[in-house]
């Protein structure tokens, strides 16, 4: 079964399931969900927990005689497996054998990055997944953020007024670690409740950490606004903007190879599978080519050029005036007034 991380403590109170599947890009929500189990296995009699990382030279001796260990010693283990990204056939094959020796006294937990369709798919996890419990960590989608953002709050028995919980989503949009611990901060500090706005802004630091690949998504749903804040953090963190502008360059190869698809009345089903674009991500791909035309891409094709010619010469401030101009296209099918460029 899947359970979100917020449903997850009241889980375990129904008892211990044989295997946990803790997988996800968000580390706070992958550690507390690690803590709570450790937690409640420690109550339950499983006194020894025996970690391993899963990498190159890993002993998987080491792994096979630790859940044997019991049947010499009488006491229950908790086995924590921390997998690769990439997971190989003899790495699948050994976590399929440590399936087949679970039982009431050992239990194990798998952890991770986040799996992507073909690895939930694999025999190995649907084999864990009928009888264990599967908690994706990841970061909650933007809707969902304030409705996490609320709930910490109250986790540390602080009430904010519904302005100041949108303001700390848009100051630790991407950094659940930092809302977090500033959150517990305010604790020490006994703030008047309910907490404002204007409190918060006197006493936080903004900390936004974002990736190039939450800046593509942004701009694929046509939240040019959001991505010029993403833009701007990325900057400030000392984001390199050549990197940005290869995975631009990727994205736009590809939106710009389906658009001819589509034009010529190709279904883009095989472009996809060929592309190996995930199926979580063509809807979204799909609604950006529909608000994107051809005349558009095109376009950004041209600001892709400057920003290009821009890294040749190492000009860092027009390259990110690139950037941002191309940020704005992905709005809408309107063209842009492109900028001038800047002189060799």
């Amino acid at each position: 079964m899947r359970i979100y991380p917020e449903q997850f403590a009241d889980h375990l109170k129904a008892g211990l399931r044989p295997c946990y599947l803790v997988f996800g890009d968000e580390p706070l929500l992958k550690q507390e969900a690690i803590d709570v189990i450790r937690q409640v296995a420690r109550k339950q009699g499983f006194d020894e927990r025996h970690s391993f990382v899963v990498e190159p030279g890993l002993d998987w001796n080491q792994v096979y005689d630790a859940c044997q260990a019991l049947s010499l010693f009488s006491t229950r283990q908790l086995i924590e497996l921390e997998l690769p990204a990439k997971l190989d056939k003899d790495i699948a094959a050994r976590i399929t054998e440590i399936g087949k020796q679970l039982h009431p006294d050992l239990l194990l937990v798998l952890s991770g990055g986040r799996l992507n369709q073909t690895q939930m798919k694999s025999a190995w996890f649907d084999k864990l997944y009928q009888i264990g419990t599967h908690v994706p960590v990841n970061h909650p989608e933007p809707r969902f953020f304030p409705r996490w953002m609320g709930a910490r709050f109250q986790r540390f028995g602080l009430k904010a007024m519904p302005d100041a919980v949108n303001f700390m989503c848009h100051a630790y949009e991407g950094n659940l670690l930092a809302a977090s611990q500033e959150i517990e901060k305010l604790t020490l500090l006994s703030p008047p409740q309910p907490i404002t706005v204007a409190y918060l802004q006197e006493t936080i630091i903004r900390h936004a950490h974002f990736t190039p690949f939450q800046l593509i998504d942004c701009l694929l749903e046509g939240k040019v606004n959001r991505a010029q804040r993403i833009l701007l953090a990325l900057r400030a963190e000392g984001t390199e903007p050549g990197m940005l502008a290869w995975t631009l360059c990727r994205e736009l190869e590809q939106l710009t190879e389906l658009s001819l698809a589509m034009r010529g009345g190709q279904p883009l089903g095989e472009h996809f599978s060929r592309l190996r674009i995930w199926q979580s991500r063509q809807q979204l791909i799909q609604q950006a080519l529909i608000r994107l035309p051809f005349a558009k891409l095109q376009q950004l094709w041209q600001l892709m050029t400057r920003l290009d010619d821009a890294q040749r010469r190492f000009d860092t401030e027009q390259a990110w005036l690139m950037l941002q101009t191309m940020a704005l296209g992905f709005r809408d099918g309107t063209l842009l007034p492109l900028p001038e460029a800047s002189p060799c």
